[in-house]
């Protein structure tokens, strides 16, 4: 099951059938055989769990983005996320690596990053639409990518340049330790693509018509319920200097 291309789930299954299947003819039936170890059993319950924890980082994201924005700046995100992750194991299969509990891992490290790229977006989207300052949607959606494309760009880049040097490790750790630099970077490469051109034609499907559009995201001007809730613990503390100079003491 080390072998590329091997399942350990499968051929410890196979074995298994075929050690019932030689019971009696090859063993004597008085000889009792007993399974003491089943890797391919503890490869799948840590897949599985894995798995579990990719969706469950998943619906959070999708949850903390309906609180914080909207209700269809989560669909879009819940759209963006498997959509990056399928392409991401496409590129991983090109390269020859195969889904084991490494690759897995990868997948749930980069979740969290592999959305900034499109919540960004989606919140400036959702703020030049708040502007209805008489554009139409198209226009105002493009304006919101083109304003954050240069930096958005260049933290994808940084994110994938910190994760590269990992690819050159040697010795027994290299083979080991490479499918998390690879997918995750290819994850990152991906979620910005996904996020420069699927997330706006997504906004502009989810929108709703010219005036609900642009109503509807009124509150994404203020940033939404967090936002609300930052003016409204922020504005009694820079009221005046003491209290500023007070709070920056305390959490200092």
């Amino acid at each position: 099951a080390k072998r590329p291309g091997t399942n350990a789930v499968v051929i410890a299954d196979t074995i298994v059938k075929r050690l019932d299947q030689v019971r009696g003819q090859i063993f004597p039936k008085d000889v009792e055989m007993a399974v003491t170890r089943n890797y391919g059993e503890t490869a799948n319950e840590k897949a599985n769990e894995l798995l579990f924890h990719l969706g469950l980082a998943t619906v959070s994201i999708v949850l903390l983005v309906a609180v914080a924005i909207g209700w269809r700046e989560a669909l879009v995100v819940a759209v963006v996320i498997p959509t990056t992750i399928l392409l991401t194991m496409f590129a991983s299969r090109i390269m020859g690596y195969t889904l084991n509990r490494v690759s897995l891992f990868a997948l749930i490290f980069s979740i969290g990053i592999l959305v900034d790229d499109a919540i960004v977006i989606i919140e400036n989207i959702a703020r030049h639409w708040a502007m209805d300052d008489g554009r139409s949607r198209t226009q105002a959606a493009i304006d919101a990518v083109a304003e954050v494309g240069n930096p958005t760009i260049v933290a994808t880049l940084t994110v994938v340049a910190a994760l590269l040097p990992m690819l050159f490790v040697s010795g027994l750790m290299g083979p080991y330790m490479s499918p998390i630099p690879a997918n995750a970077s290819a994850a990152m490469l991906f979620s910005f693509f996904v996020a420069v051109m699927l997330t706006p034609w997504l906004m502009m499907k989810l929108g709703g018509k010219d005036q609900a559009g642009a109503h509807g995201h009124a509150g994404s001007a203020h940033g939404g319920v967090l936002g609300r809730i930052y003016v409204a613990v922020a504005r009694p503390i820079l009221k005046s200097r003491f209290r500023a100079w007070a709070f920056l003491l305390a959490v200092g």
